[in-house]
């Protein structure tokens, strides 16, 4: 059966006009992809060519006609690349549009044959068909997304091919109809193509879409868990309650002060999770009431399970609750408690320290890096005089008036440069008055945290009276010195007057017991004789005593060191006291050692040394008693020379003044016989001219030890091995060649 062309275009104009509605409503949805605008224009022109085959008269509407299948042709085609991603220049296609409705008035006008007129136009149209199908196939080559692309890429190619046939074709009379049938039936297909991959790729782009909104929700949901762990990890408690007062949310450390678990106490009252038996005070606003975006204080005294209060700094923010439309408040709280503890025993020092130092009679004082004074505090005495205001800013060096390059200031300034701490340091100044004063500074560095030097501080006290009195002291040591140095002279000098007398009493005197003349007469003459002989001889060992001691003392006595051959020292030292220890069956050891000791020293002082030990130690010795004379090398370079006895030993608490001269005065049991008490006081004076060691040790009934030592000549110091003792009468074996 044969239908008319306008049937066939009716139909065709209908269902294109569905497609537009539909591909309209496919534009109007927010997810759309970009390009079914163009593509809705594109059949919305199909439709209305449509139209004009049915209702308008061939000669116009094919005018219509050709005008609205070229529309409809760049309209898809624009569409298509808009729809790939492509950029679209609507003036392109409005100028394109404009070309082709210029062509067909242009050729109506001068009346161009009706296939020059169409042919162009209908090429230009199945040229954008064929565009639009081409893009299509190469979009599923390129990306792989389906057949869908490739049937509606051939479905546009074909759509093309009988654009191109039509204008050839149109004039058959039983092809006209079926033509545009076939036409209409491939451009609807080419639409339900085009809407399936476009609700293709929204649904692809809803689920890209959902997996971001999924994604989304997870960081939010991971976001918010970080968020509670971060508050959990604060130590201080913290909640959120909304206006009415019920708990929002906490922290850890919030149900770990109210010692439960937080889904315990969600949605309660905090009135309720603070009740009166566990606040004990409260300080906030009388009001309650929090001004937006202010932090608002307040404290808090709290009762724990332990029964100890703890003090909490309250501090509260207003917050807008995002799920409803209500308000609320963070809440943190700060445990004061330890703080508080810290500032009240930082009070307490600060308070000790200022007492301690307006008790102390000292200043205080503090100076920067560069040594000017920053601080100044008085004690107890008035220093105002000392450390005005005018000293803040200046430097001890500005504030002195000696010399700061003697050796003293070059000390100190070392110090100062080392950043070393100093004591007792003393220099003069001047008062506000002008007067000269001794001050005595001490001072320790200090620095910050990082070890950063920053200045000193120390305590400051005014010595003037004490450095009178010191002067005043020297001058008297002075005198004293000088007195007793004239003392010592007089001394020497009277003992050289004494021993002239002497020497003729005692001449006399011997030649009168030796009858050296001829006898006497009486027998009582001679014994008279002998006794002012014997008084004569002690008298003169009382003078060679002091005047040994003077000479020592006057600085008088010459010491001249040289090398010493042991033997021959001890043997030269024990002549003397043999025979009185011989008398008294005293056993006189000495010790000799298998090898030569030689010292570095004074023959005479040595001699003198030894033999003063050895009379005190046969003088304070019982008969039968025994005394040891011994030398031995010690301490690297020294030689101790030792005398041991057995005699009637010395108090400990007279041993620290036995070397006092005339100490025989002091009642010593040791000075008990006749005497002068210098022997010891002449030993200790001597060991000392030779920068020697004097030590005694001694024992109440036992005996004493005396050991004395002094420098061995330079050379190698034998070893000392097995030592032989001899007596009471001395004999010394001669085990080397010494002289």
């Amino acid at each position: 059966m044969a239908i008319s062309l306008q049937t066939a275009a009716l139909s065709a104009m209908l269902v294109s006009l569905f497609l537009a509605a539909a591909l309209t409503y496919l534009r109007s949805i927010p997810n759309a992809p970009d390009g079914v605008g163009w593509w809705a224009g594109g059949f919305w022109a199909c439709a209305a060519a449509n139209g004009c085959i049915a209702f308008i008269a061939p000669g116009a509407g094919a005018i219509f006609l050709e005008i609205l299948v070229a529309m409809s042709a760049f309209m898809l085609a624009a569409g298509t690349r808009r729809f790939l991603g492509y950029t679209v220049l609507t003036q392109l296609v409005v100028l394109g549009i404009s070309l082709i409705v210029f062509w067909v008035l242009a050729a109506e006008i001068f009346h161009l044959p009706s296939l020059a007129r169409t042919f162009p136009v209908f090429l230009l149209s199945a040229a954008g068909l064929v565009f639009t199908g081409v893009s299509l196939w190469r979009k599923s080559d390129a990306h792989g997304t389906g057949a869908g692309y490739r049937i509606t890429g051939a479905l546009f190619i074909f759509w093309g091919l009988l654009q191109l046939v039509y204008p050839l074709l149109r004039n058959v009379e039983w092809f006209a109809p079926y033509g545009s049938l076939l036409t209409q039936v491939v451009a609807i297909v080419c639409a339900l193509g085009l809407m399936i991959i476009a609700l293709h790729r929204m649904m692809a782009r809803a689920e890209i879409e959902a997996g971001a909104r999924h994604a989304a929700d997870e960081a939010l949901l991971l976001q918010i868990d970080l968020r509670q762990n971060i508050i959990d990890a604060v130590p201080m408690p913290i909640f959120v309650e909304d206006d009415n007062g019920a708990l929002v949310n906490a922290n850890s450390a919030f149900a770990q002060l109210i010692g439960c678990d937080l889904p315990d106490v969600a949605g309660k009252k905090i009135d309720e999770i603070w009740s009166s038996a566990r606040i004990v005070q409260v300080t906030e606003p009388d009001d309650g009431v929090i001004p937006e975006a202010t932090i608002q204080p307040a404290s808090m005294v709290l009762a724990l399970p332990s029964g100890r209060a703890r003090s909490y700094a309250v501090s509260k923010i207003a917050v807008a609750m995002p799920d409803e439309d209500r308000s609320g408040a963070v809440v943190v709280m700060q445990d004061m408690t330890d703080r508080n503890r810290t500032e009240m025993q930082l009070h307490e020092s600060e308070k000790r320290f200022r007492d301690f130092a307006e008790a102390s009679s000292d200043w205080l004082w503090e100076t920067d890096v560069e040594g000017r004074f920053t601080y100044f505090a008085h004690g107890s005495r008035d220093y105002g005089a000392l450390i005005t205001e005018n000293n803040l800013g200046r430097t001890r060096f500005e504030a002195t008036i000696e010399d700061l390059t003697s050796e003293k200031w070059r000390a100190h300034i070392a110090d100062i440069e080392a950043q070393r701490p100093f004591t007792g340091f003393r220099y003069m100044s001047r008062d506000d008055e002008g007067r000269e004063v001794a001050v005595m500074i001490n001072g320790m560095p200090f620095f910050d945290d990082d070890g950063m030097f920053l200045g000193y501080r120390g305590t400051g006290s005014d010595v003037t009276r004490q450095r009178e009195a010191e002067i005043s002291r020297d001058r008297a040591l002075l005198d004293a010195e000088r007195a007793n140095r004239a003392k010592s002279e007089f001394l020497a000098t009277m003992s050289h007057e004494f021993r002239t007398p002497l020497n003729a009493i005692l001449g006399f005197s011997e030649m009168l017991s030796q009858e050296v003349l001829g006898p006497v007469g009486a027998p009582a003459y001679k014994e008279y004789a002998e006794a002012i002989n014997d008084s004569g001889n002690h008298m003169l060992e009382l003078v060679n005593d002091i005047l040994d001691i003077s000479a020592i003392e006057a600085g008088k006595r010459v010491i001249m060191k040289e090398e010493i051959g042991h033997l021959k020292l001890l043997r030269e030292s024990t002549v003397e006291v043999s025979k009185i220890a011989a008398d008294k069956s005293i056993n006189l050891e000495v010790g000799v050692p298998s090898a030569p000791l030689r010292l570095f020293a004074d023959l005479r002082s040595v001699r003198q040394i030894i033999l003063n030990l050895l009379s005190n130690a046969v003088k304070f010795t019982p008969e039968s008693g025994w005394i040891r004379l011994s030398a031995e090398p010690d301490r690297g370079d020294m030689i101790a020379l030792i005398v041991e006895d057995s005699g009637e030993g010395i108090a400990a608490d007279k041993l620290p003044t036995i070397t006092d001269p005339f100490s025989q005065a002091n009642n010593h049991p040791h000075h008990s016989h006749e005497g002068t008490g210098l022997g010891l006081s002449i030993v200790k004076s001597l060991v000392d001219a030779h920068s020697g060691e004097l030590r005694i040790e001694s024992t109440l009934g036992v005996g004493t030890k005396v050991t004395v030592w002094l420098h061995a000549a330079l050379g190698p110091i034998p070893s000392l091995q097995d030592t032989t003792y001899v007596g009471p009468k001395v004999d010394i074996e001669d085990v080397s060649d010494e002289a």
